[in-house]
């Protein structure tokens, strides 16, 4: 379990559990993926868990943990895929792409 997984959701915002520290690269490798998976979403191609590593650029385990953060954050939805837990697709949920525009406006 990572630190990003303290985050609490409030309103249109994400509040960090003051009790716990998070770490800035915890940070960027959610935003890179968010970022990847917002991409994917926009070309209208599907991303898997599996593709993370060869788009980001990171061992599979600290996309995984960042897909896992994300989704607890709930700013990606990771479909379901019985036959292979990595194989499922993600999608941006409207609380990640307004992550993203506070990203880009800051």
């Amino acid at each position: 379990m990572t630190s990003m997984d303290r985050r609490l959701p409030i309103g249109n915002r994400t509040k960090y559990d003051p009790g716990q520290r998070v770490q800035r690269s915890d940070l960027e490798t959610c935003d890179k993926v968010l970022l990847e998976v917002a991409r994917a979403n926009r070309r209208g191609s599907k991303i898997t868990i599996w593709d993370l590593p060869q788009v980001t650029g990171m061992p599979l385990h600290q996309a995984f943990a960042a897909v896992r953060s994300l989704e607890f954050g709930r700013l990606i939805t990771v479909g379901d895929d019985l036959a292979d837990p990595f194989g499922a697709t993600l999608e941006l949920r409207e609380a990640g792409s307004h992550r993203l525009r506070q990203r880009r406006d800051a």
